[in-house]
């Protein structure tokens, strides 16, 4: 009967420790006396890891499986010198064999801690962190949260030599913890290893240790094995030291040439580093590098954009990227250009250690640094030296279970061998870099979610350029508190500043909508590359209605129309661009909530809150409850006659000029009239002659265009003018009205007219009627004298009182050479004729003085100014330029200067100075008086 213990079945047969290649530690006592390792093949590979699969026996046919996963492991493989070379692990996968009812096979899988890495999957974002810094993150992350992880490895950062950049936003989406952060070594051109915390112990006994995963930039940082040399020697039974055995070079064609080219946004160019890079590397003995024109030519992600005023403290994104990825991405083509091949009995060789190889034929005519070999894999398989018969059973229970290995291959080809490895070799001062491909080695990106936010208290929140900030929708709180929470805490620490994709984008011209906080934004990335999102659009969702215009109806009430509308900020009001595409009520709107201030084009129809709404009117409406204003300053047409179709110019105005010229021809007709009948020509005409040629169109190939900024209001038919307080009608000019049949005015109240100069009335057929319902009709002339002449009677008639004519000095009544003259001194008749007189009584009495009341009449005061504007220079005339006179009382009086640079005249009762300013930037002479009729 075989012993329950394996061991002591062992000790039976003569198998004690001090005879075993192998020993097998586990971190679970009772394992250890349970478990006997017969074998173990795997292979350990730089920037890859340790995978080993172990054959073990036990006369326990009932260890659960799930008493193996998670143990921590060590394996000690006895040296050529007698020492104990240790590989560890834990366990991470466990199969049970078959059983002959003394032994019962265990196949185990033996990995490094990191594989516990390809278990967790997580989606995370990582802000102004370099990928040291990040990979720190993780680990410690690892060891709070898994005691496993933590009792099993370590992180050793003295290989970093160089100092690695600051980037302003890293994600990690839908990746393993693996992959993830081995990608980011890869970019930096960063080997991981995994090593022993100690390579060789004393004894199996000694106590378990962490491995360590070593991050590695430089060569130098490899040390080299305690054995420091190998030497080449065919493998013998006889042969008491390990030696190579077989030493294989490989070589195969890799690019000659790399050349990377990436958008860089802050100088909107294409940068290309130091362009196409030739391998220093000779590939061929019969083509030259260059001859071989074996280019691998690179369009790569845009440079990331860190914050424009350098307040995150992420490193400038420059050519220094590219010539890293370039000089990376040429020593890894180096390395895959030649590398070697070694069959060995060495058993403590290890990867990530070098050695020198003497006693090769070929090798041992190199310099002594071709001499020297950095182990970068190893493959290998060990067993322990069990009886023939014991191991004839194993085999066959190994059958039974179908399990197959390298390892029986190689017994077969060399049946006394019990252990032996394949190194892979390369020379150490090849630099040694982890295969990096820009567009595999990263994640699959796909447009995701996300929220737009900002500090507190904002509603919009961007940078000089309108990029954002967002939270990532799948960031939780438990995996960003390394960085105060950074990446979940809805506000501007989320991320890095993001794009926003517009549809224009010119200097300082284009479209702008800038995303708002809490919007729902979709995120898509440059390149396909996870680490450079940006904004494509915008989604309406839930209670996230889409676009209500004016605020009313919702979909699909109110499909058919279509716009944008804004929210005020920290308000209701809004603004909006509607199009209104309804059958009979197409329209356009444009819009601002405050004081409904509206421009309504098309057939105008109330707000629509379903599919149609109750019509407005036709045409166009420009409206608003507060205040407007046109202005155009080349000057307005405003008119009613019709344009078919917009067919014409927009400054058309054929049909006023035309009206204008007929009624100047009137009105010329007219005043030469007046004139003929030596009473005052219009003043108006050369003025009106002007006004009409500046409506003129001088060069038919071109648009209408007026030539001075003139106002022209026109209308087929009538034009009201209509308040409901005063009308102003004011020019610095001269005001004309013509009308082709009467003008007429009708006041409630009265009807005043002043003329600084005089006033002057023509009628030229039907003559002059003045009627004064009431009141007296006073006709003063205040300065001189009054003459009123008719070509016949002339006829003073009161009704109902007496004729009074009365002078302080004298009157003169004279007809047909006869008169009668009275002044202070008499009466006195005078008569070439007979000298009449009939009357019932004639009565003479004593002479006597009859007293009179003359009025007294106001006086015009008579203070004005002229100016005349000069250049205070050149003493040049300024013509038709804008001034200001200003009182020395403080008011003001704008205008232009006439072609002669003469300003208006400026009336006053009292003396006052007055000073002129001219309205641009040209000195002026200026000029005041306070002298009567300057």
């Amino acid at each position: 009967m075989m012993p329950s213990n394996i061991f002591a079945a062992l000790e039976k047969l003569g198998l004690s420790p001090q005879k075993r290649a192998l020993h097998i530690q586990f971190s679970q006592p009772a394992l250890n006396a349970d478990v006997f390792l017969q074998r173990i093949e795997g292979e350990h590979q730089l920037n890859d890891g340790l995978h080993a699969e172990l054959i073990c026996l036990s006369t326990n046919a009932q260890i659960p499986l799930k008493q193996f996963i998670g143990a921590q492991v060590a394996v000690d493989q006895v040296t050529d010198q007698g020492q104990l070379f240790r590989s560890s692990g834990i366990i991470t996968a466990a199969a049970q064999g078959q059983s002959d009812g003394s032994l019962t096979l265990y196949k185990l899988t033996l990995e490094d801690p990191t594989a516990l890495w390809h278990k967790r999957r997580n989606s995370r974002v990582f802000m102004n962190k370099s990928v040291r810094e990040v990979s720190e993150i993780l680990f410690k992350e690892w060891q709070n949260k898994s005691p496993l992880f933590a009792a099993s490895l370590t992180l050793d950062l003295t290989g970093l030599t160089q100092e690695l950049d600051v980037r302003p936003f890293i994600m990690q989406s839908n990746e393993t913890d693996y992959d993830f952060l081995t990608r980011l070594w890869r970019s930096e051109g960063i080997n991981w290893l995994i090593d022993e915390a100690q390579l060789q112990v004393v004894h199996s006994s000694s106590p378990l240790q962490a491995q360590k995963l070593r991050l590695i930039d430089d060569n130098s940082q490899y040390s080299a094995l305690n054995r420091r040399s190998i030497r080449f020697h065919r493998s013998s039974a006889t042969e008491q030291l390990d030696s190579i055995t077989q030493l294989i070079a490989q070589r195969s064609l890799q690019p000659t040439a790399v050349h990377l080219q990436r958008w860089q946004s802050d100088s909107l160019s294409q940068e290309e580093g130091a362009g196409s890079v030739q391998s220093k590397h000779q590939h061929s003995h019969n083509q030259d590098n260059a001859s071989l024109s074996l280019e691998q030519a690179w369009q790569i992600s845009p440079a990331w954009m860190q914050d424009l005023n350098g307040e995150d403290q992420a490193t400038a994104s420059s050519n220094n990227q590219l010539d890293k990825l370039n000089q990376n991405l040429s020593h890894y083509h180096d390395l895959q250009s030649k590398y070697f091949s070694a069959h060995s009995t060495v058993r403590d060789a290890q990867v990530g250690y070098w050695f020198e190889l003497n006693e090769h034929p070929e090798i041992d005519q190199h310099s002594a640094a071709d001499k020297e070999f950095l182990i970068t894999g190893k493959q290998f398989y060990n067993q322990n030296n069990l009886p023939k018969d014991l191991n004839q059973q194993i085999n066959q229970l190994l059958s039974q279970s179908h399990w197959h290995s390298h390892f029986s291959f190689q017994h077969e080809q060399h049946p006394d061998e019990r252990q032996g490895n394949t190194l892979t070799l390369q020379r150490r001062n090849i630099r040694t870099v982890p295969e990096y491909h820009p567009l595999q080695h990263r994640p699959a990106a796909h447009p995701q979610r996300a929220r737009v936010v900002g500090p507190a208290g904002e509603s919009i929140h961007v940078d000089e350029w309108g990029r954002i900030k967002v939270r990532f929708l799948f960031t939780r709180s438990d995996d960003h508190q390394h960085d105060g929470g950074a990446g979940s805490n809805d506000n501007d620490t989320d991320s890095a500043w993001v794009d926003v994709l517009t549809p224009w984008a010119g200097e300082g011209y284009g479209a702008r909508f800038l995303p708002r906080i809490n919007e729902i934004v979709v995120i898509d990335f440059f390149d396909g590359n996870i680490d450079r999102p940006f904004v494509v659009g915008r989604l309406h969702e839930a209670e996230r209605s889409p676009t209500r215009f004016d605020t009313l109806g919702q979909l699909p009430d109110t499909k058919k129309l279509s716009g944008i509308r804004s929210q005020e900020i920290e308000g209701s009001g809004f603004n909006q661009l509607r199009f209104d595409d309804t059958p009979k009520q197409i329209s356009a709107q444009l819009q601002s909530s405050h004081g409904a201030t509206q421009l309504n084009l098309g057939n105008l129809s109330h707000p629509k809150v379903s599919a149609e709404s109750d019509g407005r009117g036709e045409g166009f409406e420009l409206r608003t409850d507060q205040w407007g204003a046109v202005r155009a300053g080349e000057g307005l047409l405003i008119s009613t006659h019709p344009q078919a179709q917009a067919e014409g110019n927009h400054l058309d105005a054929s049909e006023a000029k035309s009206q204008i010229e007929s009624s100047l021809n009137n009105t010329q007709a007219l005043s030469e009239v007046a004139k003929n009948q030596q009473t005052d020509p219009l003043e108006v005409l050369e003025n009106l002659q002007s006004f009409i040629e500046t409506l003129a169109n001088d060069d038919p190939a071109k648009a209408d265009a007026f030539k001075s900024a003139i106002m022209v209001l026109a209308a087929p038919n009538s034009i009201a003018l209509s308040s409901q307080q005063d009308v102003h009608l004011s020019a610095d000019g001269q005001i004309s009205h013509s009308a082709g049949e009467s003008i007429n005015l009708s006041t409630q109240q009265s009807l005043i007219a002043h003329a600084s100069q005089k006033l002057s009335l023509f009628a030229a057929q039907d003559g002059a009627r003045l009627y004064a319902g009431k009141g007296k009709v006073e006709i003063q002339a205040q300065g001189d004298g009054a003459d009123l002449i008719a070509r016949k009677g002339v006829q003073i008639i009161s009704t109902e009182d007496a004729v009074y004519i009365t002078s302080p000095t004298e009157i003169n009544l004279t007809a047909g050479g006869s008169q009668i003259k009275i002044n202070g001194s008499g009466i006195f008749p005078t008569t070439g004729g007979k000298f009449e007189v009939k009357a019932g009584q004639h009565l003479f009495k004593s002479g006597a003085s009859v007293p009179s009341f003359i009025p007294m009449l106001p006086k015009l005061g008579g203070y004005n100014i002229t100016f005349d504007a000069r250049d205070r220079e050149t003493n040049e005339i300024l013509a038709f330029t804008d001034y200001v006179l200003i009182s020395e009382s403080g008011q003001m009086h704008y205008g232009k200067t006439d072609a002669a640079g003469k300003t208006k005249t400026i009336y006053s009762s009292q003396p006052e100075n007055y000073t002129l300013q001219v309205l641009k930037d040209i000195p002026v002479m200026d000029f005041s008086s306070d002298e009567e009729n300057k």
